[in-house]
């Protein structure tokens, strides 16, 4: 569903300038910047990854997407918590389980990403035959 917000014509000019920059649209770098400001809550960050910005426990290099992960592999919440991501405060892995199903589709999509067969097409996309061949052993 597509909102439109205004702003003034400075913010604008700033945005072209920026996304001139990075190679990004002014409607790209608006929405990126909302998300990772808004995005935030008091377990979760959203952090700026090269596949763009992503869901994070706050303070560790834990992503929601593992969370989901371990959901997913049919995991209880007390076995993530107890075993599978013990160091990490009970309350942020309920926030990301509730993060998870407010945002399953992005997620799923993260998920996705990380399979091995989509990384190893990446891979075969971005490499030579004999390269491909010679990093993952297979023809």
């Amino acid at each position: 569903m597509a909102e439109t917000i205004q702003i003034s014509p400075e913010t604008y000019q700033l945005l072209q300038r920026r996304a001139a920059l990075s190679q990004a649209t002014p409607t790209q770098l608006a929405e990126m910047a909302i998300r990772l400001h808004l995005g935030n809550t008091a377990h979760i960050e959203q952090k700026q990854t090269r596949f763009g910005p992503q869901a994070y426990l706050r303070g560790t290099r834990v992503a929601v997407r593992h969370v989901a992960a371990f959901l997913k592999a049919g995991h209880s919440v007390e076995e993530i918590i107890g075993t599978g991501l013990p160091q990490v405060d009970p309350a942020a892995v309920y926030e990301a389980i509730a993060y998870y199903y407010d945002h399953q589709g992005e997620i799923e999509a993260e998920l996705a990403a990380n399979e091995p067969e989509t990384v190893a097409a990446q891979l075969q996309a971005m490499l030579s035959p004999s390269d491909y061949a010679r990093i993952t052993g297979r023809l």
